[in-house]
C-alpha cells in the first residue's frame, strides 16, 4: 500500500501555493473560530499557536521526521510560522488576563 502524493508538487511555487492554500483556510477557520465568541478565539488561537510551535520544533527541526516543503523555501516559511504560533499563544493567553482582570 502505497501513501504518496495524490497530487505531485514539483516546483518551488508548488509547494509555496500548497502552503498558501494552507494560510488561507487557517485564516477561515480563524474567522469561524472568532464568530464563536472572543473566549472560543482565544482558546483556539493558543492551540493553534502550540500546534504550529510544538510541531515545527520537535517533528520538524529536532526528529526531521517531516517538513513544510522540501525546498530551500521552508528555511524561510518555518522560523515565519514559529514566531506566528508564538504570537497566537502570547496573544490568547494576554488578552484572557487582561480582560479577566479589569
Amino acid at each position: 500500500m502505497s501513501f504518496g502524493p495524490l497530487i505531485p508538487v514539483t516546483t518551488m511555487a508548488g509547494r509555496i501555493g500548497v502552503i498558501l492554500l494552507a494560510v488561507a483556510f487557517l485564516v477561515l477557520f480563524l474567522a469561524l473560530a472568532k464568530r464563536r465568541g472572543d473566549e472560543f478565539f482565544r482558546g483556539f488561537l493558543v492551540a493553534v499557536g502550540t500546534f504550529l510551535s510544538f510541531d515545527l520544533v520537535v517533528l520538524h527541526w529536532v526528529f526531521r521526521l517531516h517538513r513544510l516543503t522540501i525546498g530551500p523555501e521552508a528555511d524561510v516559511i518555518e522560523p515565519m510560522f514559529l514566531v506566528l504560533g508564538i504570537v497566537f499563544i502570547v496573544y490568547g493567553l494576554r488578552v484572557g488576563k487582561t480582560k479577566a482582570s479589569a
